[in-house]
């Protein structure tokens, strides 16, 4: 039954950027993305394959910089001018010393409720895409939800972080990735960035050797 649902939701992905059917198809599984990074943006404002299209004021793709070692992500998009963007301008500024970076959040859908395993199904194909094209050394996941849903990970985030994961899972091949706090845990509790910047001093220096 799942794996039709999954057949079913890469059929919708593939009609969303124009693709006919007739009564008989033959699909092939694949780790490839339905679409590419020169129709994505397209494929993502178009997209009302769940509820959160019908309720979201809009649809923040993120910023895509190929020229970045780093990728930052969240699990719901980064609002402009929000307190969350620019401490996260910051970090990459003043910890990591870098002026260019891409912070991308799995789910695309500007709205204010509760996020399900379904509506990450269908969001991660597009980050799936992103991530992809972009190549970043390094990708920093803001929170344990996720870990859970891009390294397949059910570990405490206590365990997760500290370290550098390295991970496949859907993308194309394997990237590296650290794990910190949610980036609205961050903003809402101060103290928790001395503990953050643990981890990003760990990446860090991960990235001055690569």
């Amino acid at each position: 039954m799942l794996s039709k649902a999954l057949l079913l939701k890469q059929l919708y992905l593939r009609k969303l950027i124009g693709e006919r059917y007739c009564e008989s198809i033959q699909f092939r599984a694949s780790k490839d993305s339905v679409f590419n990074k020169n129709n994505l943006n397209d494929v993502i404002n178009n997209c009302n394959l769940c509820e959160l299209s019908k309720i979201s004021k809009e649809k923040i793709l993120g910023l895509c910089d190929n020229t970045s070692k780093i990728a930052f992500v969240t699990l719901k998009p980064i609002l402009p001018f929000s307190m969350s963007q620019e401490m996260i301008k910051n970090i990459a500024n003043r910890v990591f010393e870098v002026e260019s970076y891409s912070l991308l959040s799995i789910i695309k859908c500007n709205a204010n409720t509760n996020i399900k395993d379904t509506h990450i199904s269908i969001c991660k194909e597009y980050i799936k895409t992103q991530l992809d094209s972009i190549e970043p050394t390094l990708i920093i996941l803001f929170g344990a939800d996720i870990a859970k849903y891009l390294l397949h990970s059910d570990e405490r985030l206590e365990d997760l972080r500290g370290r550098i994961l390295r991970s496949k899972n859907l993308l194309n091949k394997e990237r590296d990735f650290i794990v910190t706090y949610a980036i609205n845990d961050l903003v809402k509790n101060p103290s928790l960035k001395k503990l953050s910047f643990e981890d990003f001093k760990i990446a860090k220096e991960f990235l001055n050797k690569n």
